[in-house]
């Protein structure tokens, strides 16, 4: 995490007249007094974050063990503050070198001579505190990370808690498609039973039509048998009334020549009737 830069003012080191007109006199910069920080000395800054994005895996909670990982994050910052410099000028030196350009660009003198303008620098300097920044001593600072730490322990377990149960309700969803994939496959398969019964309904069905066809086949055969046969007696029956008719004719031709004879007997016995009558006078 980052340190808590210093804000410029005017210390006591500042004040001190062998450090008056040097460089970082005014900050109280410790190139210039000579003293260095202890490194047991109060750092602001706050504990790092545990990320329980992908793990949801809480953090340490033990407040010892709290204080054990600032003290080594404190030593990693001051290390980390060195190899950034070092690395920013190596970095300068880089561009610079990839820069082309003219010798009197290159040359510091020809922008200016060393000399500092002190007045103009002291007219801009303000010792000043910005009484709108809130301030809050080490020790809080300490506490109230570990509170968040803490916190951060709580909803890391909530997002792993929610995601379980995320997980359960997929998981409720899934048993309820496979039943339901069961259920379409057992109508499915009701389904091509009833098709099969459908099939050899209509099997049997066509196989009566076929019953049937025979039999109005052998019907028909009958029938044209029993047409033949008819048609064969036709010119027989045609021939049989053919002869009732001469039979017919013949014997009322027997039944004229008998009322002749009948009629001729019957005028002969009128005439000899008649003789008889005549005779007699």
């Amino acid at each position: 995490m980052p340190l808590k830069k210093d804000t410029g003012t005017v210390t006591g080191a500042s004040l001190k007249q062998s450090t008056r007109g040097k460089k970082g006199g005014l900050t109280g910069s410790t190139r210039v007094t000579g003293s260095k920080k202890s490194a047991t000395e109060p750092l602001i800054e706050t504990v790092p974050e545990t990320s329980t994005e992908s793990t949801g895996e809480p953090t340490p909670t033990s407040i010892k063990e709290k204080l054990q990982e600032i003290a080594h994050t404190t030593g990693h910052i001051v290390n980390g503050v060195a190899a950034t410099t070092q690395a920013v000028g190596h970095f300068a030196s880089r561009v610079a070198s990839t820069i082309q350009g003219t010798e009197a660009d290159r040359n510091p003198a020809n922008i200016t001579d060393g000399t500092l303008d002190s007045s103009a620098i002291m007219s801009r300097a303000s010792a000043e505190i910005d009484e709108a920044i809130p301030r809050m001593e080490s020790g809080e600072a300490i506490q109230k990370g570990i509170i968040i730490a803490q916190q951060r322990n709580f909803v890391g377990v909530a997002i792993a808690n929610t995601k379980l149960r995320q997980d359960v309700a997929t998981l409720d969803i899934e048993q309820k498609r496979l039943l339901g994939l069961l259920i379409d496959g057992k109508t499915a398969q009701v389904d091509n039973e009833k098709k099969a019964v459908s099939f050899h309904r209509a099997v049997v069905s066509r196989d009566t039509e076929i019953s049937h066809l025979e039999n109005d086949r052998e019907l028909l055969t009958q029938t044209r048998i029993r047409t033949e046969g008819t048609q064969q007696q036709t010119e027989h029956i045609r021939e049989q009334e053919q002869l009732k008719i001469i039979k017919l004719r013949e014997s009322n031709e027997k039944f004229k020549l008998e009322i002749e004879s009948t009629q001729y007997e019957k005028e002969k016995l009128k005439q000899e009737v008649t003789a008889k009558f005549l005779a007699g006078f």
